[in-house]
């Protein structure tokens, strides 16, 4: 598996997660990347990176575990089950990698 795989992409934007690794997350995006969430869209990896900072990593036990990756081509999805919380939730990402970069993630995550 080479690095712009799109299974090692997502195995290091995981890692970066779980290790509230901001430059790490950067590091995983296209610079004109673009998040999507429940909340709205993020554009930008700079913007993508701040969002993580200010959110997600403000979390103290925030640990996705991914399942197994289905990898089209470009495309990526995974379930994940995340604590994050005190809770449980389900979890479903969609990644677009292009060039060993994420271009585009469509998170949905089930009420709890």
């Amino acid at each position: 598996m080479s690095d712009h795989d799109p299974a090692a992409v997502a195995t290091r934007y995981f890692a970066a997660i779980r290790g509230k690794d901001v430059g790490g997350i950067k590091a995983v995006f296209a610079d004109d990347a673009e998040l999507v969430h429940a909340a709205g869209t993020v554009a930008g990896r700079d913007a993508i990176a701040e969002f993580y900072a200010k959110t997600a990593f403000k979390i103290d036990d925030l640990s996705p575990s991914p399942g197994p990756f289905v990898v089209d081509g470009e495309r990526l999805a995974v379930e994940i089950t995340l604590q994050m919380a005190g809770n449980t939730h389900r979890v479903a990402d969609f990644f677009e990698i292009r060039d060993g970069l994420v271009q585009r993630l469509a998170i949905y995550m089930m009420p709890s």
